[in-house]
């Protein structure tokens, strides 16, 4: 099944015949490459074919809205600090981390051509995000969250770039929409089951999109479930591998605005 998005990308004044569709959307970056949500690995997925990223939102103690997945800098870097408890300049001095501000991303968005996928962490980064982008004139960009609060927040202010709502396993997805008032419903079911694309039914994806939505799926590093998923109607498939995604779909002739 092919499906029309010219709409969709003539109203949110994306790039007409951008790269392919679905969009590889590089998760964090090309983090299965590079460590994640550094300028390192969004650089290095843009250079594999990635036509957006996915990267996270954190907030400083003055107001600085960084990238990085979780508040404590344990995990990816071993070091014992929260961001929350930092400032912005507290954060860029230590030594060995390096957590990147989103306004640094979003301009190396725009000098590589690429889109931000921004899933907003923190609360109170939504309103920063758009605010940076619209100032900037950066149309090429979507924000969500797996609070639907944090993307209702977004819509009750007015902002006009499309909103996705993260849905986890075993919730359902078009009460999640209704609940954020989201455009785009971003489905994070890699964990379920051995073939989680066999979930994207047709049932699925025609109400989906009745309801004037688009879908965008969960980080996949399988090829052969990857290969499933790029022949579903979807949006953009998020990836830790964009050079996977593109590989498999070397032979596709899915480009433009048409998935």
């Amino acid at each position: 099944m092919r499906r029309d998005f010219s709409a969709f990308f003539d109203r949110y004044r994306w790039p007409a015949g951008k790269g392919q569709l679905p969009f590889c959307i590089g998760h964090r970056g090309a983090s299965g490459h590079a460590r994640e949500n550094t300028l390192t690995a969004f650089r290095l997925a843009a250079q594999l074919g990635a036509e957006m990223w996915e990267l996270d939102t954190q907030l400083t103690t003055d107001g600085v809205v960084v990238v990085s997945h979780d508040d404590h800098l344990e995990r990816v870097f071993g070091v014992d600090h929260h961001i929350s408890e930092m400032t912005a300049a507290e954060l860029a001095a230590l030594e060995g981390v390096e957590v990147p501000t989103f306004a640094a991303v979003a301009a190396l968005g725009r000098e590589t051509g690429t889109g931000l996928y921004v899933e907003l962490k923190a609360p109170g980064t939504g309103i920063r995000c758009w605010h940076h982008l619209r100032e900037h004139d950066q149309h090429f960009a979507c924000l969500g969250s797996f609070d639907a609060a944090q993307v209702r927040e977004l819509r009750e202010a007015g902002c006009d770039y499309p909103l996705s709502v993260l849905v986890r396993v075993g919730h359902d997805p078009h009460a999640m929409g209704d609940e954020a008032r989201a455009d785009i419903l971003h489905l994070c079911w890699e964990r379920a089951g051995e073939r989680p694309q066999d979930l994207v039914t047709p049932a699925l994806t025609d109400r989906v999109f009745a309801e004037g939505r688009e879908i965008v799926l969960w980080h996949e590093e399988r090829r052969p479930i990857l290969e499933d998923m790029m022949k579903l109607p979807v949006l953009g498939i998020c990836t830790d591998l964009p050079d996977m995604m593109r590989t498999a779909s070397s032979g596709e002739e899915s480009r433009g605005r048409q998935g």
